[in-house]
């Protein structure tokens, strides 16, 4: 279901589930389920009753791996999935579902608070989901996942890669994943970034769930320039007005917000991307429908970047209306 428009008060949570209704509920299951249990989780012995709605959530998509990437992501983010992914692992020994939670739940701790993490254990768990579900891209997006973390060499990724792309050719997730994996900050270099970006790009089709990689490229740039400090920093908001990063914001501007272009899992934090570029582009009453269209949608990232992301995106949010009634009165 697309947010509904014209809703003109600042976004008052973040949403992890995004649009996801039934996302939505899961996690408000969860909620509640985990806090009956109080500290006793590690300890519960429920058959089931814990994990059942993750196990639902996971089910019901089929084979919309889109769907099921993020829900997955999202579900691995809870600080209980790595207990609930054991309990639920404990009780079916043959769930690949199971087996993708803990690993997912393990790398989303690693990443987040620098956890310590048995990468190689978690590489075998990738290869033993692989098995347990040959046509799910999942296990293979886990493993790339896990080859950045090692920085593992170009001919190691491509086979992983090429896996991923044979079982879902625009799975986003693992698009970002190779996004970081070729950036200079990692294993690649910035015409590594850019030969990988052209080779989507140019071969995407419009509206597909890679359509904000270019987007999320530039932002990338962008802030490595603030992050470089001195001269370039002062002046970073040019970067936003170069021919290339110019046509990029406005070609997504133009199209994103429309109803029905973007259909995606995480179609709305595109939008909320989008909306933040926009802001940082000092081009307020220009993302404004972009806010109508995003309505309660908050997402976390790319709003942390500047401090806590609920704050950010109110703030901004209340930036967009303020130029967009200037405009609309003068």
């Amino acid at each position: 279901m697309w947010p509904r428009r014209g809703r003109q008060r600042p976004p008052r949570r973040l949403c992890p589930a995004l649009d996801d209704s039934q996302l939505a509920r899961t996690l408000t299951q969860l909620e509640a389920q985990i806090a009956a249990q109080g500290n006793n989780l590690a300890e519960a012995n429920d058959r089931g009753a814990l994990t059942y709605p993750i196990e639902q959530a996971l089910r019901d998509p089929g084979h919309d791996w889109d769907r099921r990437m993020h829900r997955l992501l999202v579900l691995s983010a809870l600080p209980e999935a790595p207990v609930l992914a054991r309990q639920w692992r404990n009780r079916d020994h043959t769930s690949a579902d199971a087996v993708l939670l803990q690993v997912f739940a393990d790398i989303h701790q690693a990443r987040a608070t620098g956890a310590a993490i048995d990468i190689e254990g978690t590489v075998s768990l990738c290869r033993h989901a692989a098995e347990l579900a040959p046509p799910d891209p999942a296990p293979w997006i886990a493993l790339l996942n896990c080859q950045r973390m090692q920085r593992a060499l170009g001919r190691a990724v491509q086979p992983v890669w090429e896996a991923v792309q044979a079982r879902d050719r625009w799975n986003r997730e693992a698009h970002w994943q190779m996004l970081h994996y070729v950036s200079p900050e990692e294993c690649g270099s910035n015409a590594l970034t850019l030969q990988f970006l052209d080779s989507v790009i140019t071969t995407a089709p419009s509206g597909s769930p890679v359509t904000a990689l270019g987007l999320t490229s530039s932002l990338d740039r962008y802030r490595r320039i603030l992050a470089a400090g001195g001269i370039p920093a002062i002046t970073a908001h040019r970067h936003w007005n170069q021919p290339q990063e110019l046509a990029l914001v406005d070609q997504a501007l133009e199209t994103w917000p429309q109803p029905g272009f973007l259909t995606h899992a995480a179609a709305c934090a595109d939008l909320n991307l989008l909306a933040y570029v926009l802001m940082q582009a000092t081009r307020p009453r220009e993302a404004w429908p972009v806010f109508e269209a995003i309505s309660a949608v908050a997402t976390s990232w790319p709003w942390e970047l500047d401090g806590d992301p609920l704050q950010q995106i109110q703030k901004e949010h209340r930036r967009a209306f303020r130029a967009r009634n200037r405009h609309t009165n003068s």
